[in-house]
């Protein structure tokens, strides 16, 4: 993780477009994370809220056997830790990880909270877009309900992709779309034997996006 105390002007104007003035914010910064960093673990204490301004953060919660179930997405925008922020509780509720290059502002809620509570424009901007990640949620369940394994993992890997390039760990893949470890190899050995993927050194290809669409049931 890279932590800066300079605030770009787009940034800044990032800032703005949640209603927020930024010289009535303290100490914030603007971070950036790699592949595989962890920016919030659940259970430990978070204290710090983030607007992302590029790139992917998977967002997942542990199952009481210890698996981890990844619950959505983020891409290039969008609050982190504001449910902690409106719940008031210290101990982060999901764990968030990079999928590639991500940069955020990060703003202390220790500092800020009294400001950032009492601010209509940014309470109602927040409040909307819990209710997108409810509605998330609600198409995840009837997701892994309906769908066969192949077409999960297939909404799964689009949803995942970073310029067409998959790569997570394999574990919380087969745990999120509900099946074993081993079937979710058969079922990329297929993707890859089919060449709608191409295992790379990086991770999978995506060499066929519109068959792997098909796949996913998303035409």
């Amino acid at each position: 993780m890279k932590e800066t105390f300079t605030i770009t002007p787009r940034e800044t104007a990032l800032i703005q477009q949640y209603g927020l003035a930024p010289e009535k914010l303290q100490n914030c910064s603007v971070r950036s994370y790699s592949f595989g960093e962890r920016i919030i673990s659940e259970g430990r204490p978070n204290g710090l809220l983030f607007i992302i301004t590029g790139g992917k953060a998977k967002v997942g919660v542990t199952a009481p056997n210890g698996k981890n179930i990844v619950l959505c997405f983020y891409i290039s925008k969008g609050l982190l830790g504001e449910v902690e922020l409106f719940s008031d509780t210290s101990a982060a509720s999901t764990t968030v990880t990079a999928m590639n290059e991500l940069r955020c502002i990060v703003i202390p809620t220790d500092r800020n909270k009294a400001y950032l509570l009492g601010n209509p424009a940014f309470t109602r901007i927040a409040a909307s877009q819990l209710s997108e990640k409810l509605m998330q949620s609600t198409d995840k369940t009837v997701e892994n309900t309906l769908y066969t394994a192949e077409i999960r993992l297939c909404r799964y890997i689009l949803a995942a992709a970073n310029n067409a390039l998959f790569r997570d760990v394999m574990t919380d893949v087969s745990y999120s779309i509900g099946t074993s470890y081993r079937h979710l190899y058969r079922m990329i050995g297929a993707l890859c034997k089919d060449r709608i993927l191409e295992k790379t050194n990086e991770g999978y290809r995506i060499c066929d996006m519109e068959q792997l669409k098909e796949r996913a049931g998303q035409h």
